[in-house]
């Protein structure tokens, strides 16, 4: 059978992972390319609200422990079932729609650190290619991704984060906790 071809883009909002999953699956036959929150996606947990990203109650879903299980359960069931031949891109996968959400249900660093232990096991197994888009100043990024979005984008994504258990442990709300939130996740996953 011919082999499957794994490909993660990740890197904070408005980095260009959309923009470049798109480019891979246009420029390469074979291609399957799964957009953060597009319905079918094979890794996805949870339900994308109305607009297609928050997944703003997925605390009152999953516990913790029950979100990590369920994220690595779709990984291996989407390994199982993959078909060879064929080059699949996600964008968001596996840090910013796992790790990030870990984040924002205020996981233990232990959790989130046993969570991507078990995950690379099963990584070794799929050997993906990973692009990753780093900031060097993830603050700024995102204070310029919420100037280029505008404020409809802005009050989306704030008003999401106002209602995860990690804003609400720091008593953080607005901008200010959307920002400080994707600073640790961005720290971590840098």
């Amino acid at each position: 059978m011919p082999s499957r071809h794994l490909v993660f883009i990740d890197g904070l909002p408005g980095s260009g992972k959309s923009t470049t999953a798109g480019e891979i699956g246009r420029r390469f036959l074979g291609s399957r390319v799964f957009l953060e929150c597009q319905p079918g996606h094979p890794l996805l947990v949870g339900v994308p609200d109305e607009r297609g990203a928050a997944f703003a109650d997925i605390h009152k879903v999953h516990s913790i422990e029950s979100f990590a299980l369920t994220a690595l359960a779709k990984f291996e069931a989407f390994l199982e079932n993959a078909e060879g031949g064929v080059q699949y891109v996600f964008d968001s996968q596996p840090l910013q729609s796992t790790v990030r959400v870990l984040g924002q249900l205020d996981a233990p660093e232990a959790i989130v650190m046993k969570f991507w232990s078990d995950l690379q096991d099963r990584l070794e197994y799929a050997k993906p290619r990973l692009v990753y888009f780093q900031e060097s100043d993830p603050r700024h990024a995102l204070i310029d991704i919420i100037r280029k979005r505008g404020p409809s984008w802005e009050s989306y994504v704030v008003e999401a984060f106002n209602h995860f258990p990690w804003s609400r442990a720091r008593n953080l709300s607005g901008a200010e906790a959307m920002i400080e939130a994707f600073g640790e996740y961005s720290a971590l996953t840098d």
